[in-house]
């Protein structure tokens, strides 16, 4: 089967409570991700939402001064969209939640009109944390994008979680030591460009 072979356009949605120019676990982790595809392959951008004003609400525009529209955007721009989140007491971080509950807007507009603007768009979600929970938000995050329409490929997720009681300072070192989540960024990068080239091929119908 032939492939479209433009380059895929990847939206990294960074949910890490960390400003810049503050070193991300998360971010680490989606680079690996990003540094999978092949050179050329792709055009990707990282947003880290602690450095963007992105009000509670349910609507495309809270605020003039919202920035979840032009975050809208690019999402509607995008081939692949990267959810990362780190953990927080157990829970994926209040940035991811508030980017989900921001997405609502799609479910109402797929509502409303019979077709979703994320359809034939592919997910991928990275996790990194201090202690357990990474399958559990995991989860919940693939339940939410499942049904905003995005396509889950296998292999969908990466994630790092350290062990319990070593200080998180060590976090980063132990991580960049970590085979398993090295392979498991190579994947969901491989798997993430297949499932993209097949649905512009094959787009999926409403």
């Amino acid at each position: 089967m032939a492939y479209n072979q433009e380059k895929i356009k990847v939206l990294v949605l960074n949910a890490s409570l960390k400003h810049k120019p503050e070193i991300s676990n998360t971010e680490e982790l989606t680079k690996l991700v990003l540094n999978g595809f092949e050179d050329g392959e792709i055009d990707s951008e990282i947003i880290r939402l602690a450095d963007k004003n992105i009000p509670a609400g349910l609507s495309f525009k809270e605020s003039e001064d919202d920035d979840w529209p032009e975050i809208t955007e690019k999402i509607l721009a995008a081939d692949v969209v990267i959810f990362a989140t780190p953990i927080w007491w157990g829970q994926r971080s209040s940035l991811m939640q508030r980017i989900i509950e921001r997405m609502d807007a799609f479910d109402e507009q797929y509502i409303k009109y019979g077709r979703s603007a994320l359809l034939n768009k592919v997910a991928g979600i990275v996790i990194t944390g201090s202690e357990d929970g990474a399958q559990q938000i995991m989860g919940s995050i693939m339940e939410v994008l499942t049904w905003m329409n995005f396509t889950l490929p296998p292999q969908c997720a990466a994630y790092w979680v350290g062990e319990v009681g070593e200080d998180p300072k060590t976090d980063r070192a132990r991580r960049q030591k970590n085979e398993a989540a090295k392979i498991m960024a190579k994947n969901l990068a491989k798997n993430l460009t297949r499932f993209s080239r097949l649905l512009k091929a094959n787009p999926l119908s409403p």
